[in-house]
């Protein structure tokens, strides 16, 4: 089945090219924002996770001068290969290129300035791992920055994320149609609100979020601070989890492990959307959601109750109601993202939709009342 990494390896002589163009010149802007929220001083240790073809890595080399230095790390020898084709400017800090993992840096802690990753993050097996990464190998009081397309909240965002999905999805040949997992893997990732969230349990403080097209690419900013992460917690019988690999739905797991009787039967279930694209971007696609509920059962507290794990296929919302039926389902538990009306009708919600339609009680778990609520 191919890998994430395998479809850029397939894009990486052209990757800059169709970035370009299928954001409308956009990116070139949200990078050089990005690195000026970053704000490299000269002499800084800077690192760039998911560096690509390493065109803005030579960015950042520049400003951390002579006496600094960079390092680009990418889990696509392709794309190294692309980065270490280009010279490095003259009075830019070296570069180092790493092929690596973000969810596993092999960088020891507290070893970088300032810390970035832009449009990679979605990309990463663990995306909230990858963060905590970035976070470790950050010095404190050092800086990170994350440039990501996100999946919108708003109107306009979900407006935005309709036209790229439109417009990806019809991409063939084998030069390109490794982009139609752009528009598809907005569909697994966060929203601006649950990176915050996350950001912050992380240890990053001062977390400040700029965006564009609505909400669909954003730009958090922060620094990285010493501190426990936040502990979470809520309220109440056979219970159907359903998961889509958002940080609001994998919340849950606190809550049923503090809460649930022990043995209670649970049914994690996660249902994969169709989607017109190309055979080896719907594997990849489905390797995706079936890690979703990988992560969700070993989130459970071990033997504590009876688990099963259930990946479907068809539209999430009918499927889980028909799923909670056929196996007599006491409680039906679902994120629910904080998407305006608009913005759900748009893009749909599987949490209004189910709790619209269900036979049984609903919990839906929000991204931040969650928090507060669980503390008190």
């Amino acid at each position: 089945m191919m890998e994430t990494s395998d479809l850029f390896n397939q894009i990486a002589s052209h990757y800059d090219h169709w970035s370009n163009l299928l954001s409308g010149e956009g990116i070139r802007a949200w990078h050089h924002f990005a690195i000026d929220q970053l704000n490299i001083q000269t002499g800084d240790v800077v690192l760039d996770v998911g560096c690509g073809t390493g065109t803005i890595t030579q960015l950042m080399a520049a400003k951390a001068g002579p006496t600094g230095h960079v390092t680009g790390l990418d889990p696509s020898s392709a794309m190294l290969n692309e980065a270490q084709s280009q010279a490095v400017h003259a009075g830019s800090a070296p570069i180092s290129w790493v092929q690596g993992q973000g969810e596993h840096l092999p960088f020891a802690d507290s070893q970088f300035d300032c810390v970035t990753a832009q449009f990679s993050v979605r990309n990463m097996e663990d995306w909230v791992q990858g963060l905590k990464e970035m976070a470790r190998v950050l010095k404190p009081g050092g800086r990170i920055v994350i440039l990501e397309v996100v999946q919108p909240t708003s109107s306009l965002g979900s407006l935005a994320w309709n036209g790229l999905k439109a417009v990806t999805q019809r991409l063939t040949g084998n030069t390109v149609k490794a982009y139609q997992w752009l528009g598809l893997s907005v569909e697994h990732a966060p929203t601006r609100d649950e990176f915050a969230f996350e950001a912050g349990r992380s240890g990053i403080s001062d977390v400040k979020i700029h965006h564009w097209l609505g909400d669909l690419v954003m730009v958090l900013s922060g620094r990285k601070e010493s501190g426990a992460e936040l502990s979470l917690a809520v309220d109440t019988p056979r219970v159907l989890w359903a998961v889509d690999g958002s940080v609001t739905a994998l919340n849950a797991a606190v809550w049923i492990n503090q809460v649930v009787a022990p043995g209670c039967a649970i049914d994690i279930v996660t249902v994969i959307p169709p989607a017109s694209v190309a055979p080896e971007v719907k594997d990849n696609d489905a390797r995706v959601w079936r890690r979703h509920a990988q992560r969700a059962q070993a989130k459970l507290t071990p033997d504590r109750f009876s688990v099963s794990v259930n990946v479907l296929n068809g539209q999430p919302g009918p499927e889980l109601l028909r799923f909670a039926q056929n196996h007599e389902v006491g409680l039906l538990i679902v994120g629910n993202k904080g998407r305006s009306t608009r913005a759900d009708k748009m893009v749909g919600s599987v949490a209004r939709y189910v709790a619209a339609h269900a036979n049984c009680p609903v919990l839906m778990v929000p991204t931040r009342v969650l928090t507060a609520e669980l503390q008190s």
